[in-house]
């Protein structure tokens, strides 16, 4: 099996389907017949920003908390939920690029992940295409000429009333709801190139597809980009660009875009038995690569890969922080792609102004808070409000943060979001009321218990929000130390003596609320948030180890009726934790198999329908794709509390394994390779002044240093290898 690249052997028929192109900032999905091939265009920033419902009269958090005390649940959902399902805001998609290749053949498709370049050939017509790496520009080359060329925009409508249709608990909507101006099209030519482009007006902004097309010894070359702006000058630098583009040339502009991305491949490696769990963490990491960059906007639901169906992608394409966009971000660390995960940071800490205005406006609070449920300049967007308006989901926005410090140990680094954590620390600590000498919240919550409705609003604190606020004073205390800030490291470990521990039954197995356990299957494991993704709940004690697998046996109880494809991912990284690789290898599978489509874009439901979900859905999202990715990481290397094991969940079959330069706790790089069930290569290097412990025995290999301590320290720039 060719583990980096996707092949197509017959024409694709669904954009959730197509070839995925990106750098970012811009997007394409290649698919379609040969006679209506189609590139269907996106671009990060264009969204319609208007009529944010946070606008509405008296929309608090004050509110919502009166609502629930007088039990007026209807009330809340009227105001604060159906408030969603109007039109705007929205991420918009760009448009599409129509080709007529001049035949009917089927059409073959194939993506190199090394290159990132999609090659189509249908009959004797062969095309090849890339968006260049550092550049918003894509090229396309044909090995033929009279190629036909539209640009179209995207199909808004003039009827007045709302078309608006509702598939289980994702919102679809059709473009006709958004009423913008007819847009302009244009067409001219200069130089032997023929320009075609449009230009569409919005409430926002100006945005449109340009194009530019040549023929040349028997070939046709094509460059596009999108474009957008407060007017349309943006028209006259787009032009130019595409210009630039043609009068380079192909293989001139694709020398420099595979530069790019040799580059990136090289942070990272992995050589595994399972071919397919191979393929798909090259496919995941070439994902990341294509819809996160450092410079643009972070990847919101779809990344770079508006749906292109004639709606509005699932869910408006906003930012979820109850899971999705966390669970985006989680991938990236342990693949050394630090500047992909740098990109979500940079927006975080560019949105300060307006979590700090959303903290005052919304919660009369302290410090600074964003939506839950957001646009794209951090206007809360409604939705089901126990979790679209928690405020806790915030820390798990600085949990990400922290994590990228603890596995950088980058001084500058927490020079820069210090402050952030620390004003997010006065936001918690202005909402808490103390009673008995212990917090607790006004209102609690467990994405997505209980849906929407009134049973969702549990007994404070849940072990969600507990396990969220005891992870964030943990990171604090570790945060502030580093910083040299002994004193507000002491103030955290008052305020983390005053949380609960999580609540575990008389089972042993953690609870939902103080008052609540599990009762049923679902497809959030939010009560487990201490297990996974915080590992805060190690499995290392005794007690640790029976909550843990108390914990997992009572989900395997309930089963998987009411899950989605993330559900399955996670899931797996609780088996590796309990070093189960086998079965964490086996719900990979599924995940991969049943829930995402053939060129790997999770769409949550079974819409196979081959597995016991109810749910047969299809709504592409991309979380669960970097949940699974970072399992795959998981099963080769555990990196937590400065604390590394090599292979501590692979399956008994896996004799023969590797990875290189996957990136640990504590500012280091590590390599590792297993022959024979046996490791035989190991290799450490500091990328910072650290220490770690190493829980494998390696003694039985040779190195220039001695390691059969535990603890082994290195200075920056040190590496420590050892061999057979």
């Amino acid at each position: 099996m060719k583990t980096k690249s996707i092949h197509f052997s017959n024409t694709i028929k669904n954009w959730d389907e197509a070839l995925p192109l990106g750098n970012g900032d811009m997007g394409c999905l290649v698919w379609n017949s040969a006679d209506k091939l189609r590139f269907s265009l996106d671009k990060g920033g264009i969204w319609d920003c208007s009529n944010p419902p946070e606008n509405q009269e008296n929309f608090t958090y004050a509110d919502i908390q009166n609502a629930v005390r007088k039990g007026k649940q209807k009330y809340l959902n009227k105001k604060y939920d159906k408030c969603y399902n109007k039109p705007t805001p929205t991420k918009l998609p760009a448009g599409k690029m129509i080709l007529n290749l001049g035949v009917t053949d089927s059409v073959i498709s194939d993506l190199d992940f090394n290159t990132a370049e999609a090659r189509i050939s249908a009959g004797t017509v062969l095309l090849r295409t890339f968006i260049h790496a550092e550049f918003c520009c894509g090229m396309i080359e044909i090995n033929k000429t009279g190629i036909d060329l539209t640009a179209e925009n995207p199909a808004y409508g003039s009827e007045r009333k709302p078309i608006f249709s509702f598939i289980s608990r994702g919102t679809v909507q059709s473009l006709k709801n958004l009423h913008y101006p007819k847009p302009e099209h244009h067409i001219a030519a200069a130089g032997g190139i023929v320009y075609k482009y449009f230009i569409q007006q919005t409430k926002d902004i100006f945005y449109g597809i340009i194009t530019a097309k040549t023929e040349i010894n028997g070939k046709t070359l094509i460059a596009f980009t999108v474009g957008s702006g407060k007017s349309k000058a943006f028209i006259k630098e787009c032009l130019k660009t595409v210009t630039g583009a043609i009068e380079a040339g192909y293989d001139e502009r694709f020398k420099t875009h595979c530069a790019w991305w040799k580059t990136y491949w090289e942070k990272s490696s992995v050589t595994l038995p399972d071919k397919h769990l191979e393929k798909q963490w090259y496919l995941n990491n070439y994902l990341l690569a294509s819809c996160s960059r450092k410079g643009h906007f972070p990847m919101p639901l779809q990344g770079v890969w508006t749906a292109d169906n004639g709606s509005l992608p699932p869910w408006k394409g906003d930012y979820h922080h109850d899971l999705n966009t966390e669970m985006c971000y989680t991938s990236y660390l342990k693949a050394n792609h630090l500047e992909q995960g740098e990109c979500f940071i940079d927006y975080l800490l560019s949105l300060t102004d307006a979590a700090k205005n959303f903290a005052e406006k919304f919660y009369n609070a302290d410090g600074l808070c964003l939506p839950s449920v957001m646009d794209i300049e951090g206007h809360a967007l409604g939705g089901w409000c126990q979790y679209s308006l928690s405020p806790i989901n915030q820390l798990w926005l600085c949990n990400i943060m922290a994590r990228h410090y603890f596995y950088t140990k980058n001084q500058n680094y927490l020079a820069k979001i210090y402050p952030y954590l620390t004003e997010t620390g006065k936001f918690l600590r202005s909402i808490l009321t103390e009673k008995d000498g212990k917090y607790k919240l006004p209102l609690s919550t467990s994405p997505e218990i209980h849906d929407n409705s009134k049973q969702a609003w549990l007994t404070p604190n849940s072990n969600y929000d507990l396990a969220l606020m005891r992870c964030f004073a943990k990171n604090m205390i570790n945060i502030c130390t580093q910083a040299n800030a002994a004193h507000a490291a002491e103030e955290w470990k008052n305020h983390l003596s005053k949380f609960d521990e999580l609540a575990v039954n008389e089972n042993g197995v953690l609870m939902l609320s103080p008052d609540e356990s599990p009762y049923a299957s679902h497809r959030h494991h939010s009560h487990c948030m201490a297990i996974y993704p915080l590992r805060t709940l190690e499995y290392t004690t005794g007690k640790n180890r029976r909550t843990i697998d108390n914990t997992i046996k009572d989900i395997e109880k309930h089963g998987k009726s009411e899950w989605v494809g993330y559900s399955a991912a996670w899931m797996a990284q609780f088996y590796i934790i309990q070093h189960r690789g086998e079965d964490a290898c086996n719900l990979l599978h599924d995940f991969f198999h049943y829930t995402c489509t053939k060129n790997g874009f999770h769409v949550n439901g079974d819409y196979k329908r081959k597995t016991e979900y109810k749910l047969k859905y299809r709504l592409f999202t991309l979380e669960g794709n970097f949940l699974a990715c970072d399992a795959i990481q998981e099963m080769l290397l555990y990196s937590e509390w400065g604390k590394i094991r090599l292979f501590p969940a692979v399956p008994k079959e896996w004799k023969d394994a590797e990875f290189a330069n996957f990136r640990a706790y504590g500012g280091l790089l590590i390599s590792a390779k297993m022959q024979n069930g046996k490791i035989t290569y190991f290799k450490a290097k500091a990328t910072e002044d650290t220490e770690f412990i190493l829980e494998n025995d390696l003694t039985c290999l040779k190195s220039d240093t001695v390691i059969t301590d535990k603890k082994i320290t290195l200075r920056k720039g040190k590496t420590l290898i050892a061999h057979i």
